[in-house]
């Protein structure tokens, strides 16, 4: 769905591997993983279909090993806004996207349904591709789930936070 709201392919299954995935982050300016999240280790499992884990988990030193223009991290990835506090904050997954370049990270403090991430990142992108910022995009988005029956309980509108700048983007219509 992102994919076609952002007329891009995704590496989806078995492409999807932690070496597909570093090799194409570094170049561009809009990162969407949709993935499972290891709150305790601050990885992220990408699509593991029998391989290895080195296949398919990324984790916080692959993401501190490359260097990233991204604008923008959207971590579509249960509880990978937390991380193990520190003397020096917060250490975790989307910490080591700002500090491998990322100027900002969209994640999640907790569990979601997959529907509900979905009807979220749909809201999120389109106000995103329609000229919003990623903070507006994000408001716009938590008022929606807010005012529809389905999503209006606080643990479906409320697990998403963005960390870092507020970024905008204009995409080709």
């Amino acid at each position: 769905m992102i994919g076609n709201i952002l007329n891009v392919q995704p590496l989806t299954g078995k492409v999807a591997t932690k070496e597909a995935v570093l090799q194409k982050i570094h170049s561009v300016s809009l990162i969407h993983i949709a993935a499972h999240g290891e709150p305790e280790r601050g990885h992220i499992a990408l699509a593991p279909s029998n391989r290895k884990k080195n296949d398919f988990l990324l984790t916080m030193a692959d993401i501190s090993a490359v260097r990233l223009r991204a604008k923008l991290v959207v971590l579509s990835c249960c509880h990978s806004g937390k991380g193990h506090i520190k003397a020096e904050g917060v250490v975790g997954i989307a910490r080591a996207f700002l500090g491998s370049g990322a100027r900002s990270v969209l994640a999640s403090l907790w569990e979601v349904d997959d529907d509900v991430t979905m009807a979220f990142m749909e809201q999120f992108y389109q106000h995103l591709v329609n000229g919003k910022s990623s903070s507006e995009s994000l408001h716009e988005s938590m008022k929606w789930m807010r005012e529809n029956p389905d999503y209006s309980e606080v643990r479906k509108w409320a697990p998403f936070v963005l960390i870092g700048d507020d970024v905008s983007f204009h995409f080709a219509k």
